[in-house]
C-alpha cells in the first residue's frame, strides 16, 4: 500500500469518496463534520451524533455538526442521497474507521496535507483512484 505520509490531490471528491467507501465497507463507520447539512445523515439507521474512541470531532471552535453512520454496502447509496449526491464544501472532515481503527481521513476539505490512509485501504483501491485520475500524488 502507498504510504499515508505522501501528499495527495483529490481531483473528484465524489468519485474518490465513493471508491474509498466501497473499499472499506463492512464492519466500518464513517463520520462527517461540518454545517447542518450533515444532520440529514442522523436519520439513517444506526447513526449517532456522539464521538467514539476512534471517530472524533476535529473542529472545536466554532463547534460543527458531527454524525457517525455505519458503513456497509447497503448504507453507501443512502449516505450519498442524504448529502445530496455530492460532497458539500461545508463538510469539513470525513473519517472512516474499520475494525476499530482509523483507516481513512480527509480533513480540511481534502487538503493535500490532510489526507490519511490506513493499512486497510487496498492497493487495488489506490490503483483504481490513480489510473482513473481521481487521485494524484503531489510530491513526486
Amino acid at each position: 500500500m502507498e504510504s499515508s505520509r505522501k501528499l495527495w490531490k483529490v481531483k473528484n471528491k465524489n468519485r474518490f469518496l465513493l471508491t474509498v467507501m466501497n473499499d472499506l465497507a463492512g464492519n466500518a463507520h464513517i463520520s462527517f463534520e461540518g454545517d447542518s447539512k450533515v444532520l440529514g445523515l442522523a436519520d439513517l439507521q444506526g447513526a449517532s451524533q456522539l464521538e467514539n474512541v476512534v471517530l472524533k470531532r476535529n473542529t472545536l471552535a466554532p463547534r460543527q455538526e458531527f454524525v457517525i453512520v455505519p458503513l456497509d454496502s447497503s448504507t453507501i447509496p443512502a449516505i450519498f442521497s442524504k448529502i445530496g449526491g455530492t460532497i458539500p464544501k461545508s463538510v469539513l472532515h470525513i473519517q472512516i474507521e474499520k475494525n476499530g481503527r482509523l483507516e481513512f481521513a480527509g480533513y480540511d476539505n481534502f487538503h493535500p496535507e490532510s489526507i490519511y490512509f490506513g493499512d486497510a485501504v487496498t492497493d487495488a483501491c489506490f490503483d483504481s483512484l490513480i489510473s482513473e485520475r481521481i487521485l494524484k500524488r503531489l510530491d513526486e
